[in-house]
């Protein structure tokens, strides 16, 4: 496939996220502010790094062409540009990983501590994170974050939150006031909600999320053992081998306090999570 060849009105903004640095070109105003929210705190000056090519253009056609890399593909608008492009920058932020374990994981922050929300892809992470953004805790990604097995320190990929038409009502029902930036390109970043930069932070609390729903939430604690089993189908290696990754949700698992959660209507399950998180952050 043959990438974007921009025009001279393109902007170059240069990132380095979590160690991975790229050079981000596009023509288009908007994509530029939407990927300038969602990276703001990893902002670089091109200097002796490689920098990694990414690009989105405005093909002035009704079409939208964009690549990160050797990875390329095009659409026809802005908002599946956008969450092509940003979701092809997680993945190589993950392979460019050398010491730390990708986790699938919403990271939600409480005093001096980072609490863990695991669980399968459609489990509905996304949409409680953001009900406990409601209550006042700090979302940093609602899908990846990176743990450094030594520390079990949390260092967040920051995500743009994808949402269904259902968790859009849940959300509303429950109180949560939508950004323009949603309304407009279907691109709501941790940023939008007033989360800023985060520094990295010990994990305290790791919570498995798991159906089906009931009707109350019910969090109960569990093994390290049984936890560590459920972590190794939600975890991305990258680079680090098998053995390493074993040993390193061990000691994720063995380090912090471990909970199952089968989730009930959302308020009375942000409600309930959140007071675990606010008492695991004191």
């Amino acid at each position: 496939m043959t990438p974007p060849r921009l025009t001279k009105q393109s902007t170059k903004d240069c990132f380095s996220v979590q160690g991975f640095p790229f050079r981000f070109c596009t023509n288009h105003p908007d994509a530029r502010r939407s990927l300038a929210r969602l990276y703001q705190r990893f902002r670089s000056v091109s200097g002796d790094e490689t920098f990694v090519e990414a690009a989105l253009e405005d093909d002035r056609s009704g079409g939208f062409r964009w690549l990160v890399g050797e990875i390329a593909g095009t659409t026809s608008d802005l908002p599946a540009a956008l969450w092509n492009l940003e979701a092809a920058l997680c993945q190589a932020i993950i392979r460019s990983q050398r010491r730390c374990m990708a986790v699938h994981a919403s990271a939600i922050y409480a005093g001096g501590s980072a609490t863990l929300l695991v669980g399968r892809s459609g489990a509905g992470k996304t949409t409680l994170s953001l009900a406990l953004a409601r209550r006042g805790l700090s979302v940093a990604t609602d899908d990846v974050a990176l743990v450094e097995p030594e520390t079990l320190n949390v260092f967040p990929i920051p995500r743009c939150f994808h949402l269904d038409d259902q968790s859009v009502k849940l959300l509303e029902k429950d109180g949560l006031r939508l950004p323009q930036s949603w309304k407009r390109f279907s691109f709501m970043v941790p940023s939008d909600l007033g989360v800023q930069g985060i520094l990295p932070r010990p994990a305290q609390l790791l919570v498995f999320m798991s159906g089906p729903r009931a009707e109350q939430p019910l969090i109960t604690p569990i093994s390290q053992a049984e936890m560590v089993a459920r972590l190794l189908s939600e975890t991305g290696q990258g680079p680090l081998e098998d053995p390493e990754i074993v040993r390193g949700l061990c000691r994720l698992a063995g380090g912090v306090s471990c909970h199952s959660l089968i989730p009930g209507p959302l308020a009375e399950t942000a409600d309930a999570l959140a007071g675990l998180v606010q008492q695991q952050g004191h």
